[in-house]
């Protein structure tokens, strides 16, 4: 089965990993159609069985270090998730990850249909809407294992990537899952096995997001611009700490403004140069040149004098003259 424990993805990893092992007690059992349901029900999933009262399904939950893992053998379904976005993740969240071994399914997002197969992997995303049309007579293994997405709030994952086709690490961690599923392993064993499958696990994740940025979120260009305008004036603002605040890594900030003509770096310096515009248009003699830099965010007068002679076509001193002195001023462009 996939769980989907979207609605406890706030809660402490050790409190979402506590929950599911209490729900899926670790040991091999069947389950029938109301087992299935009871179990289901609370996670998040509208889940619905094609054969009915004749679903039979064989689970094997294991509990491991940081990671709870699930073999499913048995009966195909059909399941919805829609994730809501987290505005302000505020603790770890679970990532769920899907290795398949045997059988076909379908997996839509976006209005788009992905087939898979054996040696697939599905990356299920931390927010937004999938659909998975599992067919009977197969088996996956689920990983549910601390956030490999990180505690963003952005989409993560483009749809394409949603799934995985011969994933290149899946024959490695199908070989350490035979091993954590052996009974006569020793402790050592399974920890180095467990340790070893997380990190091949977060190795595929990362192979996926780095393929190319997330698309751009809508409403989120305009967060980061709300938070240059609140902080411009300090001279260490730069991407890494406005990506901190808005929880989003530097990446993703930077994809936000790939359809502009703007960077990060040139909207922070325009905000920048029109704040000292404003006060050198309306500021006399005695407002130094060094203290609009300073109010305005620059690192000194220098670095103030190439913006503005780069954008303005005047030094700061000849656009305050020109001011004053009720000429036209520059077109900033």
């Amino acid at each position: 089965m996939t769980p989907g424990v979207v609605r406890r993805q706030d809660h402490s990893t050790e409190a979402v990993l506590g929950w599911v092992g209490r729900v899926l007690t670790p040991g091999r059992r069947t389950l029938g159609l109301s087992d299935l349901m009871t179990v289901l029900a609370p996670m998040g999933w509208d889940v619905t069985f094609p054969e009915g009262e004749r679903t039979a399904v064989t689970v094997d939950p294991l509990a491991l270090d940081r990671m709870f893992l699930v073999r499913y053998d048995g009966s195909g379904f059909h399941a919805v998730s829609d994730r809501a976005p987290v505005s302000v993740p505020t603790g770890p969240r679970i990532s769920v990850v899907t290795l398949v071994h045997s059988g076909e399914a379908v997996v839509e997002r976006a209005g788009q249909q992905y087939a898979v197969g054996p040696g697939d992997v599905v990356l299920h995303p931390p927010r937004g809407r999938i659909r998975l049309e599992w067919g009977p007579g197969r088996r996956t293994y689920v990983l549910l294992t601390t956030s490999l997405f990180g505690r963003r709030p952005d989409a993560v994952l483009r749809d394409e990537d949603v799934v995985m086709r011969d994933a290149p690490l899946a024959p490695a961690a199908e070989r350490l899952l035979d091993v954590l599923y052996d009974d006569d392993v020793d402790e050592i064993a399974q920890l180095t096995a467990t340790q070893a499958l997380q990190g091949l696990v977060a190795a595929t994740v990362a192979s996926a997001i780095d393929r190319g940025p997330a698309p751009p979120e809508p409403g989120l260009r305009e967060q980061i611009r709300a938070v240059l305008l609140e902080r411009y004036a300090d001279p260490s603002l730069d991407a890494d700490a406005v990506a901190r605040e808005l929880r989003i890594s530097r990446r993703y900030l930077f994809a936000q403004f790939e359809s502009s003509t703007d960077s990060f770096a040139t909207t922070l310096r325009d905000i920048r140069l029109d704040h000292a515009a404003e006060m050198l248009a309306g500021a006399d003699d005695a407002v130094t040149v060094r203290r609009v830099a300073r109010e305005a965010g620059f690192a000194g007068t220098a670095q103030l004098g190439r913006a503005f002679r780069e954008r303005f076509g005047l030094t700061p001193t000849q656009f305050r003259t020109a001011a004053l002195r009720g000429q036209p001023l520059p077109d900033p462009g």
